[in-house]
């Protein structure tokens, strides 16, 4: 006679099936349950309540909570002498009587109901708050627990033979409300036949959803049918057997898992996953396709980093957008100073753009090397097949710098000036070649540079690339890709995207900057175009702030037992239990968390007497680059500060009140770093003091200060006795 096996609920819960019609209470006996432990000693506990009295393992089921209102604490269990666990503990202790193995039996399954019903007594008619489960930084571990038996008589346990790879192991798997698809909900006889998971008090239908792992790919894949069935790499965490002595005295087996509540970002930031295809492939999670991917690189790397700068030039343009004062005696110090300010902002500019250049550079030679091998060699240009190869060829050289740029490039306050036009390239094509030019190897120069750049210092000037060419400036138009170029759509092999919709210009300023930024939205479009499809360059991974999510909100969870037989095939195929109760997983600033207590002692005194007395046992190690800025902050002050943010006349750059020397160095020039000692102690006064000022002149705009802290005497407490 064939063996029937099956996943029930911990054996010392079956006591409380009494009162509650027969098949509600047969449900809730296939279901594993989830227990709570409020401490860090929650294995100890678990296996100290197992040995010593197993009766009371209800006690820690698992049911909803908040810091508001949280459960009350555990009892601790008695530790029973080991002469009576030998003859059954439980039943010969003095203080253990009938009535209270009664009540301590009869309470799991119950209280289990209650969390998936609509009611927890009689008479309500609102329903009770879904089970929350908090991480593990909240003091809260949860477990989920589980016996495997033979259906028959008295359900013994089933032994799990690990010589025949047998194992038993659980799922997470995630809801999914039918109506979010989009679709009809189904109806109750296709619910029936395995249309969907409908939870306990409700007439929703949810879908169910299992975590597929795979080398860089992890995401949620839809179930078919009621969900008992294990999916090709779905993630399985491990489950651990124990065992103990029940209320009738058998030896019997528990299976527990801990419940991973730390990982909620990760199940939560998974996409949809596809299902897997004929050939047991299955897609990545991330749904994108290979150009797509590659696009998310492109922005990451250059079109994004490129419209911060262009951002940048504007906000300096406006700020330097304020006519000469006509009624001053010094209009023509005002005038120096601005284009002072001038020359810093385009040092700053030049810097940044050779970067992305380098990048985008690197990315044509990565993803696109058709077109970069005619920027290194024109002679190629024939061999370019298509048109999208050959627009965008067209477009870098088209993107070229103007007149008006180039003489506002070559012109630099104060003298000495050591640019001339020829040091303007031409175009977007000739700044490339220049910046990837293999003789002057700029990308490793670029990477290793120590020295601050500054136009007019010509041995400073000379460690960055003697070309200029910016992809944004404050005081001229730079160099834009030119128009006439369609958006990115699907027969273009990406996948649509939203675009954040700018609001209408409201000034000359403002249509150039939103110009500027159409122009890398052009460039994008160009190169993603003239990506091969079957390029053989590995796919990169998307960065997390593009990954969609499978939904926002706070997601639905089931836990599911499983138990295989692999040396058996398909004749015996994973036994999987029936979900446990719905569940929600809390995030890490979760407001109804409860708060794990944390006392932080400041020091007692605070003297110099007293701070004189602490050890400086942290050190940090400086760079030679570091410790040069530090040196120059150490040299600004707050009036330097003040006077940098006021107008003309009293306005004056950083630059001049503390300008960058580089790294530090000793008297021999030698470049040199530094360890420094610092005591910890006074850097927690300092920290507590910030906050304090940081939180009250925030208050203005949050208005949270009655929420922020309370403070309560503590006589006694002096920093002098």
């Amino acid at each position: 006679m064939k063996e029937i096996v099956q996943w029930t609920a911990p054996s010392p819960f079956w006591a409380g099936s009494s009162g509650s019609g027969e098949a509600v209470v047969r449900e809730a006996m296939l279901q594993p349950a989830i227990l709570r432990f409020a401490t860090d000693s929650f294995m100890e506990d678990f296996m100290n309540m197992m040995v010593n009295d197993p009766a009371r393992l209800g006690d820690y089921l698992a049911l909803p909570e908040t810091w508001r209102g949280p459960l009350a604490p555990v009892a601790p269990v008695a530790t029973v002498p080991p002469f009576l666990l030998k003859n059954g503990g439980s039943r010969f202790l003095p203080t253990r009587t009938k009535q209270e193995l009664m009540r301590l039996s009869s309470g799991p399954l119950e209280a289990s109901l209650n969390v998936q019903s609509n009611t927890g007594r009689p008479g309500a008619k609102t329903s009770p708050p879904t089970l929350k489960l908090y991480q593990p930084a909240h003091q809260r571990f949860y477990m989920v627990a589980g016996c495997l038996v033979c259906r028959q008589t008295g359900l013994p346990d089933h032994a799990v033979a690990g010589n025949r790879q047998e194992r038993v192991n659980f799922v997470v798997r995630r809801l999914r409300e039918r109506a979010v698809d989009g679709t009809a909900a189904p109806t109750q006889d296709s619910t029936a036949r395995g249309g969907g998971l409908t939870l306990p008090g409700t007439s929703k239908v949810y879908d169910e959803l299992a975590f597929v792992t795979t080398p860089g790919n992890k995401g949620w894949q839809k179930l078919e049918g009621n969900g008992e069935q294990l999916v090709t790499d779905e993630e399985q965490l491990p489950l651990s057997p124990t065992n103990f002595t029940d209320t009738d005295e058998r030896q019997r087996r528990l299976f527990a898992g801990l419940i991973p509540v730390s990982k909620r970002e990760a199940y939560m930031g998974a996409a949809l996953s596809a299902a897997p295809s004929r050939n047991g492939n299955t897609q990545a999670s991330t749904n994108l396709l290979p150009k797509t991917a590659r696009k998310i690189l492109f922005r990451t790397q250059v079109s994004e980093p490129w419209k911060r700068v262009i951002d940048g030039a504007f906000s300096i343009r406006k700020s330097m957008n304020v006519p000469p004062d006509p009624f001053s005696s010094d209009a023509t110090a005002q005038l120096a100073s601005a284009k002072g300010r001038l020359k810093e902002a385009r040092e700053q500019l030049q810097v940044s753009s050779w970067y992305i250049l380098l990048d985008l550079a690197k990315f044509l030679e990565e993803h696109v090397n058709d077109v970069w091998k005619v920027i290194l060699n024109p002679a190629l240009e024939s061999t370019l097949s298509t048109n999208a190869q050959k627009n965008l060829l067209a477009a870098l050289k088209n993107t070229v710098a103007d007149a008006t740029l180039i003489n506002a490039l070559k012109s630099v306050f104060p003298d000495p000036i050591i640019y001339s036009a020829q040091s303007v390239k031409r175009n977007l094509l000739e700044a490339l070649k220049a910046i990837k030019n293999p003789q002057d190897d700029w990308e490793d120069r670029l990477d290793n540079v120590k020295t601050p750049y500054l136009r007019n210092d010509a041995p400073l000037a000379a460690a960055w690339p003697p070309f200029l060419f910016p992809l944004a400036d404050a005081g001229a138009i730079a160099p834009q890709v030119p128009n006439s170029v369609p958006p990115l759509s699907a027969s273009d092999g990406v996948e649509a995207e939203t675009e954040i919709k700018e609001p209408s210009p409201a000034g000359k300023d403002e249509i150039n900057h939103q110009q500027a930024h159409a122009a890398v939205d052009r460039l994008t479009a160009l190169v993603v175009r003239a990506m091969p499809t079957d390029s053989s360059a590995p796919v990169p991974d998307p960065p997390l702030a593009s990954q969609k999510p499978l939904e926002n909100g706070e997601g639905l969870f089931v836990i599911r037992f499983i138990y295989e037989r692999p040396l058996c095939g398909p004749l015996e195929p994973p036994e999987v239990s029936k979900p446990t109760v719905p569940f929600q997983m809390a995030g890490y600033f979760d407001p109804d968390a409860p708060a794990r207590p944390i006392r932080i002692a400041l020091p007692i005194d605070i003297s110099p007497a007293g701070l004189r007395k602490f050890d400086k046992n942290t050190a940090f190690a400086i760079s030679d680059v570091l410790c040069g800025q530090m040196q120059r902050v150490r040299s600004m002050s707050f009036g330097d500060l003040v006077l940098s943010v006021l107008p003309w006349p009293f306005h004056k750059d950083l630059s001049a009140s503390a300008p960058d020397a580089g790294a530090c160095k000793d008297g021999n020039g030698l470049e040199i770093g530094m360890i420094c000692s610092i005591s910890i102690p006074i850097i927690t006064i300092c920290a507590l003091l910030l906050l304090i000022i940081i939180v009250t002149l925030l208050d203005i705009v949050f208005k949270w200060m009655p929420y922020f802290f309370i403070c309560f005497p503590v006589p006694g407490l002096k920093a002098k006795k």
